[in-house]
This record gives C-alpha cells, sequence and structure tokens, in this order.
C-alpha cells in the first residue's frame, strides 16, 4: 500500500518574530569604533561582542573609565563625559531614536558607577 505524503508532511510552524533590537544597537552601524560599539552594547544590555568585552563603566570627573575583561579595575580611561554624550546624541540621531531614549541612555551613562 503506497503511502502519502502528504501524511508525513510536517505543518508548517509560524516562525518566531526576530528578537526585538534596540534602536540604537550597535550592530547597525558598520563603521563604528570596537570601543563605541563595546561601550553601546554595554549600555544597552547586550550580549558581549568584542573581546574584550566592557563589564562595567564609572565617571569619574570628565572622564569615563571602563572595566573589561582583560583588565576589571576600571583602568581603560575612553574619553571625556562630554565626547560620549556627544556620540551618543549623534548615534541616536543616525538612528532614529526618539530624544527619551537617548536622554534615558546619557542618564544611564552619567549614573554609571554611582
Amino acid at each position: 500500500m503506497p503511502h502519502s505524503s502528504a501524511a508525513l508532511a510536517i505543518p508548517d510552524m509560524p516562525s518566531a518574530p526576530p528578537p526585538a533590537r534596540h534602536p540604537m544597537d550597535p550592530r547597525r552601524g558598520e563603521n563604528l569604533s570596537p570601543m563605541f560599539a563595546a561601550f553601546l552594547v554595554w549600555l544597552l544590555g547586550m550580549e558581549p561582542m568584542t573581546d574584550p568585552a566592557i563589564t562595567g563603566i564609572a565617571v569619574s570627573g570628565n572622564s569615563v573609565l571602563a572595566a573589561t575583561t582583560d583588565d576589571p579595575l576600571f583602568n581603560a580611561h575612553l574619553g571625556s563625559l562630554q565626547d560620549f554624550e556627544r556620540n551618543l546624541r549623534g548615534w541616536g540621531e543616525a538612528c532614529g531614536a526618539g530624544p527619551d531614549t537617548v536622554d534615558a541612555l546619557v542618564a544611564r551613562l552619567r549614573r554609571a558607577g554611582q
């Protein structure tokens, strides 16, 4: 007795929607520096994508310092707070992120290490 191929068919399963991405996800930018991409990954709470990865940020005066998987003691000086705020706002604008989204990330940066 021949078997019907329809009897063996697996019903189409609805595909899962792709994971929601933050509008400022660093994977959107091909020309981001590895350091700024690592910073965005930390700021957005994403899984690390760089080696070394940033494990913490601290703001001291006008400096943004990072702890990394290579050095957990906040010895990496990333730049000035003003530069990072400007870069965050510029990246947010380039990504079409709303001002509330960008302001929330800037506030998180300012609170880092407190």
